[in-house]
């Protein structure tokens, strides 16, 4: 194969995966943008904490998303090489549909590579770096903003509601506390007034009540009790708060080592794995979707069509839903105990490995494929009855 050939078909495929990927990368960020901005701004960070948190957190979008910018991009370079009769031209001068694949095949695996990189250091280094920050956010803020008439929920285990926050000063007025951190116990503080008092270098602060009663009550013992006080410290760790708001505005994926250490301690207290053991094996198979999505798109992009462009994007999200619906399946049935873990997590991509080698070589031997056939015909229907409507309008 001639190196500007090879050149060629990489120069087409790189841009659009380039494009896909930071497309699809922001839209999967948007949910966590505002939160993050929130948390930081509300906390006392800047800037560059919000650029450091999604710089963190990109690894456990980017797994997800580099290979549905290779499915997207080997289905539109194709597509465009096909419709533009350079395909065709490819074959009379003797260069095969094998050959073509080989530089999406280098792609693929360069993908693959920098995958399987991401899930096995790139996730631990984001978690890690994740925490590092919000410490950093913690230790860098002096005070507490605690918002008046308002349940504040900032301190795990804690909810502050504050009757009145005067504009100058530091003491708030007419506190109610719910405190659940201890297990099976529960207290409801009641204060006059009180403040917080900052210790940066521990992570640490104290919020001082003054005049009031802390209702207990433990539920085991069926006991009440009510205690008066003039002065009251409750400790709080501003870290740990920051973790816990954290922890509830990202859906990361864990890491290989947590997924691991989650199974230990749940096999400890005798608590079912399974789901946990799907997630781990998943974790191994996650960086083939690259190979399997370039021999998926390299075949169905040269199908014939009158589509346009827009065939394979609606093409790649009609994949995704298949091979992602197939993953959901498989998983229920391990969930359910139908088949072991290690076979819902591998079955997917060996099932769409052979679809994809059986759709290569139908394609090389110029045999096309009657599901696609009848999707591309379906996909013009649905665009002929679009432009009516909008000729209509």
């Amino acid at each position: 194969m001639k190196k500007t050939t090879f050149f060629y078909i990489f120069k087409e495929i790189f841009p659009i995966f380039f494009i896909g990927l930071m497309v699809f990368t922001i839209i999967l960020l948007m949910d966590k943008i505002l939160k993050l901005i929130e948390l930081i701004m509300d906390r006392g960070g800047n800037l560059s904490n919000i650029i450091m948190l999604f710089i963190f957190i990109s690894p456990s979008f980017l797994i997800i998303t580099i290979p549905i910018a290779v499915l997207l991009s080997t289905l539109l370079a194709f597509g465009r090489l096909s419709s533009d009769s350079e395909i065709t031209a490819f074959k009379a001068s003797g260069t095969s549909l094998y050959q073509l694949f080989i530089p999406v095949s280098i792609f693929a695996l360069i993908a693959f590579l920098i995958t399987s990189f991401l899930v096995f250091y790139g996730l631990p280094w984001g978690n890690r770096g994740f925490k590092a920050t919000l410490f950093l956010v913690a230790q860098s803020k002096r005070n507490v903003e605690i918002k008046e008439r308002v349940f504040n929920d900032m301190f795990h285990g804690l909810v502050i509601y504050v009757n009145q926050v005067p504009i100058q000063g530091n003491r708030m007025e007419g506190i109610l506390i719910y405190d659940d951190r201890e297990k099976g116990k529960s207290n409801t503080i009641i204060a006059r007034e009180g403040f917080f008092i900052h210790h940066p270098e521990s992570q640490e602060i104290i919020l001082r009540l003054l005049e009031g009663d802390i209702h207990r009550y433990e539920p085991q013992a069926q006991t009440f009790q009510r205690i008066k006080f003039d002065t009251y410290d409750l400790r709080l760790e501003l870290s740990k708060a920051l973790v816990a708001l954290g922890k509830k505005l990202k859906e990361f994926e864990m890491s290989i080592d947590e997924i691991k250490e989650k199974i230990a301690l749940l096999k400890k207290i005798g608590k079912d794995t399974t789901s946990q053991e799907v997630e781990l094996y998943k974790r191994y198979t996650l960086p083939f979707t690259c190979i399997i999505f370039a021999l998926i798109g390299v075949p169905l992009g040269i199908q014939p069509r009158r589509s346009g462009r827009s065939y394979g994007f609606i093409l790649s999200i009609f994949i995704l839903l298949a091979y992602y619906i197939t993953v959901i399946a498989f998983e229920f049935l391990a969930i359910n105990h139908t088949i072991p873990p290690y076979l819902a997590s591998g079955a997917p991509p060996l099932l769409f490995s052979g679809l994809g080698i059986y759709l290569l070589i139908k394609a090389t031997r110029e045999s096309s494929f009657k599901p696609a056939l009848w999707l591309i015909e379906g996909i013009d229907r649905l665009q002929q009855k679009w432009k009516r409507m909008v000729d209509h309008v």
